[in-house]
């Protein structure tokens, strides 16, 4: 016979029917709310969950597949990290020459373009993104060239 599964969602967990005295003799008890899942749905949830998305309750309790809530400021703020980190890669040793009091000229135009470029990627005001619209309508600096 297969194993019978429950879902709840005030817990947002899975329980078999085989350990149901376990759960009910716990302090917490067998969930109030779970709803009987068919072996099918439970590794259909499953493999969906393994390629990314989420096992989250409808509005009727029931386990469904539900895309990942995206967090577009990060998303932004990840950009503006990559693209400070790059800028940092660029100036590391034109920084160290400029210590060292051994820079060319060029050289210093250039570290000097870069320092720009990456204090306007600090000033940036990224509190605004909320989806992928409003990260595409952000006006990144443009790297300078080196």
């Amino acid at each position: 016979m297969d194993e019978l599964y429950y879902y709840s969602a005030l817990t947002g967990g899975f329980y078999r029917e085989c350990d149901r005295d376990i759960y009910e003799a716990s302090a917490n008890g067998w969930p109030t709310d779970a709803v009987m899942v068919s072996v099918d749905e439970y590794k259909t949830l499953f493999d969906g969950q393994a390629s990314g998305k989420i096992i989250a309750a409808d509005d009727s309790g029931r386990p469904v597949l539900t895309e990942p809530a995206i967090n577009w400021q990060a998303r932004g703020e990840q950009q503006r990290q990559n693209l400070l980190t790059t800028a940092s890669e660029v100036t590391a040793d034109w920084r160290t020459e400029l210590q060292l009091g051994m820079i060319s000229d060029e050289d210093k135009a250039s570290l000097i373009e870069w320092m720009a470029y990456t204090k306007a990627l600090k000033s940036l005001d990224l509190s605004n993104i909320s989806d992928e619209g409003s990260l595409g309508l952000i006006a990144w600096p443009s790297k300078p060239v080196t």
